[in-house]
């Protein structure tokens, strides 16, 4: 059987499609969710050393 790119393609399409849709999060597993990823993004940050002479000089003013 000979196919064409074309009609390849659509052979392959559903195939790679997703089976389902992702179910919506409720609020408190969004809450969850993004505690989660602060608590890993802060426990990352604290794994490096940096030096204090590295940080930038500068004020904030309002």
């Amino acid at each position: 059987m000979k196919l064409t790119r074309r009609e390849l393609g659509f052979a392959l399409l559903p195939a790679a499609a997703p089976s389902q849709a992702p179910h919506a999060l409720t609020p408190e597993e969004e809450l969850a969710a993004a505690r989660e990823r602060l608590r890993r993004d802060a426990e990352s940050l604290d794994s490096v050393e940096l030096a204090m002479p590295t940080e930038p000089a500068f004020q904030f003013r309002p």
